[in-house]
């Protein structure tokens, strides 16, 4: 009796899924962010480019993301999680940097201490990510330990963390 009610339902996807790739979420936009200007600098001794910065400023203060706005389609509404001494805010993000997917953009924000740390959270499996990004971060963290102005001791990592591969750029004091 309601045969023609799953019949109705593929067009209405079908008619669905046409009138998205024609307001440009089809097939000529890309899968991925080109996050390369986005995070430009930050492998290079963890300098935070003005685009950055402002996301990390304004997520920091209300959880609020604002990014360029050819990437808004591409980035997904912060998980935050407080802890005791920190909040963790995680941004899912369908990105790529430095050649290599991105899952989300983490950041490490004290509360009522020293803690600060924003780091870029890659797909996991990736062939030749840990030989792409482990160089980039011993390079960016060998540059800060050589600044004479960095007084706080901002460090920069690339390893696996709670599960996930991550270069982590840590400005706590």
């Amino acid at each position: 009796m309601l045969d023609w009610l799953e019949t109705t339902g593929d067009f209405l996807m079908g008619t669905a899924l046409s009138t998205l790739s024609v307001v440009g979420l089809g097939p000529d936009t890309p899968p991925r962010y080109q996050m390369d200007t986005f995070l430009a600098g930050l492998e290079q001794g963890c300098e935070i480019s003005s685009d950055l910065g402002v996301f990390w400023e304004q997520l920091v203060a209300d959880g609020t993301i604002i990014v360029p706005a050819d990437a808004g389609g591409y980035f997904s509404e912060a998980q935050i999680a407080v802890r005791e001494d920190h909040r963790e805010l995680r941004v899912p993000v369908e990105g790529i940097w430095m050649g290599q997917e991105v899952a989300a953009i983490s950041v490490i924000a004290g509360i009522d201490n020293g803690y600060s740390s924003i780091g870029v959270v890659f797909a996991p499996g990736q062939q030749g990510l840990d030989a792409a990004m482990a160089p980039l971060a011993a390079q960016s963290d060998a540059t800060m330990q050589a600044d004479p102005d960095n007084l706080v001791g901002a460090s920069a990592v690339y390893g696996t963390f709670d599960g996930e591969p991550q270069y982590i750029c840590d400005f706590s004091n």
